[in-house]
């Protein structure tokens, strides 16, 4: 078979593909946005009985930090971050007294980098709530895992824990050789320079690159500010380790970017001396669906595959990665 055939067959499925998801993508959320269409709220259920006048609460990260307004879907497993229900379980958390400290499990190689700021800036509201805050650094917590981490008043990672990732990345599909194979020409009808500034159909101009290394330098230099702010680091030092590399659990602490090495068990433990309550009820969050929704059994599964059509109509059509990230592409 020809490179030519192969490039007309690959091109293909490229645009049919974006055609189904488009239509499935419309045919979902068309559904999703009647009468199932019912606000969750954040509630706890009690995974430790203890004093519940004085409590800890889990929040757990697990994912791509990434608002796709839904968790889990067909290849997920159920599984999954949900930016919004977490931001309402960290609002619920500062509103209740009776919370006196927070886990924040972490497994995530980060994500967007305005869901991790808006994550980081709800957990500092937490944490000038007056709440002890510690963290429990999983398989991985780097780059926006970092990033959410950061303000923490201690944090842990495991003896295999992966961290840091400290950088912006951001990058784009070049398929402009493929079309040219194809005898594909684009015509772009734009009102400046670079309104098509990462087109797909065209290489990259060094302007075009200079424009978005300064918007990726803004992102940078703001997670610089929340490493030097939450670690107590001279800038200096937090851009000497921000080089985009991750390290060992060893390593970061060493270099001071994580207070202690250990498990969940040990966590807790330190985490109940700190807020000086030694038997406190330990609690987790849910985005609880309502009882209509839950007969049903529709809700869960159509915000599951809205998202999970969301992620592939993103990757056919090349938005997945076209702005800043805090994320870690190992």
């Amino acid at each position: 078979m020809s490179k030519r055939i192969i490039a007309i067959i690959l091109a293909s499925v490229i645009v049919l593909g974006g055609i189904l998801m488009s239509a499935m993508t419309s045919v979902v959320s068309s559904f999703m946005t009647g009468d199932f269409n019912i606000n969750e709220e954040a509630t706890s259920t009690v995974l430790e009985e203890g004093n519940s006048n004085k409590k800890i609460a889990e929040i757990v990260v697990e994912g791509e930090i990434i608002d796709t307004g839904a968790s889990g879907g067909l290849f997920g497993g159920g599984a999954g971050y949900n930016h919004q229900a977490a931001l309402k379980q960290l609002e619920t958390i500062k509103n209740d007294d009776s919370i006196k400290g927070v886990l924040l499990s972490v497994n995530s190689p980060g994500g967007g980098t305005y869901e991790s700021d808006e994550f980081y800036q709800k957990i500092k509201e937490v944490k000038d709530s007056g709440k002890k805050i510690y963290v429990q650094m999983e398989n991985l917590a780097a780059s926006g895992g970092y990033y959410i981490s950061a303000p923490a008043d201690k944090i842990y990672a495991g003896p295999q824990s992966l961290t840091g990732s400290i950088g912006v990345i951001s990058e784009s599909k070049d398929y402009s050789e493929l079309l040219d194979n194809l005898g594909i020409k684009t015509n772009t009808i734009k009102s400046g320079a670079h309104k098509d500034i990462l087109s797909s159909s065209r290489k990259m101009t060094d302007e075009e690159r200079e424009i978005l290394q300064s918007i990726n330098k803004d992102s940078f230099d703001q997670f610089v500010n929340v490493v030097k702010e939450g670690r107590h680091m001279s800038e200096s030092k937090v851009r000497e380790l921000a080089d985009g590399r991750i390290y060992s659990a060893q390593q970061a602490k060493s270099n001071g970017l994580i207070d202690a090495i250990g498990y969940k068990d040990k966590t807790l433990k330190d985490l109940k001396k700190a807020i000086k309550v030694d038997n406190p009820e330990i609690v987790t969050f849910d985005a609880e669906e309502s009882n209509l929704t839950s007969f049903l059994g529709m809700k869960s599964f159509f915000n599951g595959l809205r998202a999970d059509l969301k992620d592939v109509k993103s990757i056919i059509n090349n938005e997945s990665q076209t702005r800043p990230m805090y994320k870690y592409e190992g």
